[in-house]
């Protein structure tokens, strides 16, 4: 088998209404906007056996092409597709796959673990009163976990009227991005939260270069501690100053694998976030890996769901029922391009 082209096309999907205005002022915090941030290249591997891969990840249609001319003429069943990263994973495990008859997660290994994959809701930082409506959607929409961007200043009241618009059982992620900055001041924030027993953990609260920070914290502090990463050095210095409750992974396969493994042998479960704003092919592709890892078994950080349409024709991940999403059974990915909604919202 060898691949003989490489279709390309950058697709963004605006936000659904309830968070259009939000992701404008998100953005605009870091001086970019949606269709910059939130757009995504879209591949199609095909290959001289007709069987074509699709695969989503990167902005730049120019990198893309010039990652893809490297790839003509290979066989992609002998490319090392577990340390690779988007789009080509996606499309390379779903051209093995389909090559195979069997879905991607089989080609992971280790079993499968579960037949479908919990998600959580989401929201940028917003005004409390804002966010208040991202939970009402929430929790009418059957999701049990919201993730949160967050700020010392308001991250009380954040929690305050999240729990009263989804309830008591309304689980609620907290990551400020390290900009609790302080011990002393993370500590403040635990202390005005102990009423909330819903808060599922603080997500990098401060400098996760500090291991012995964490690790002071998690004496001091009720909520669970969380760190987003796949190094396995750091994840492993934080165990070592008993820091951590609960590992975020993403990455490659590979790193995910590996990442997982020593949460694992610690005890801890992890969520899985590769591109939190993704489209349906990551979604899917996330699905796979959840399924062949054993302790991911908290809500994972993928999003399709709140776009305003879904670009595969099975409309994977768009309507979500019960906060989670299935693992595909079919070969490869078991998802497919839907190419009128692709063009729809092509920008390049």
């Amino acid at each position: 088998m060898k691949i003989t082209k490489v279709e390309q096309m950058r697709v963004f999907v605006p936000w659904q209404d309830s968070y259009k205005e939000p992701m404008v002022s998100w953005r605009g915090m870091s001086g970019t906007t949606p269709e910059e941030e939130d757009s995504y290249v879209i591949v199609q591997v095909h290959t001289d056996e007709g069987i074509v891969g699709i695969g989503e990840g990167g902005r730049s249609m120019a990198q893309t092409e010039q990652q893809a001319q490297q790839y003509i003429g290979k066989n992609p069943m002998e490319l090392d597709m577990f340390n690779l990263g988007r789009p080509w994973a996606h499309a390379f495990l779903d051209i093995a796959g389909k090559a195979l008859g069997v879905p991607a997660y089989r080609l992971i290994g280790n079993g499968k673990h579960r037949d479908r994959v919990p998600v959580d809701y989401w929201s940028p930082y917003l005004p409390p009163e804002e966010t208040r409506k991202h939970a009402e959607e929430g929790a009418k929409r059957g999701f049990k976990l919201h993730k949160i961007k967050a700020r010392p200043w308001d991250t009380v009241w954040q929690v305050k009227v999240m729990t009263e618009a989804g309830g008591p059982d309304y689980k609620i992620r907290i990551d400020p991005n390290e900009k609790f900055n302080t011990l002393s001041e993370t500590v403040r924030i635990d202390d005005a939260l102990q009423e909330y027993p819903n808060v599922e953990c603080f997500e990098d609260p401060v400098p996760k270069a500090h291991p012995e920070w964490y690790g002071i914290l998690r004496q001091k502090c009720r909520a669970p501690l969380a760190i987003h990463t796949t190094d396995t050095r750091l994840i492993l210095n934080h165990l070592r100053h008993n820091g951590i409750d609960i590992v975020n992974v993403g990455g490659t396969i590979n790193r995910v694998i590996r990442a997982a493994a020593m949460a694992d042998a610690a005890g801890c479960p992890v969520w899985i976030q590769m591109e939190g704003h993704c489209y349906a092919i990551q979604a899917a592709f996330n699905a796979h890996i959840g399924a062949a890892v054993p302790n991911a078994t908290l809500p994972y950080g993928m999003r399709p769901f709140i776009r305003e349409a879904c670009i595969t024709k099975e409309g994977y991940g768009f309507a979500v029922e019960d906060a989670h999403m299935p693992v595909p059974e079919e070969p490869g990915l078991g998802i497919s391009l839907d190419i009128k909604m692709c063009e729809k919202f092509r920008i390049e």
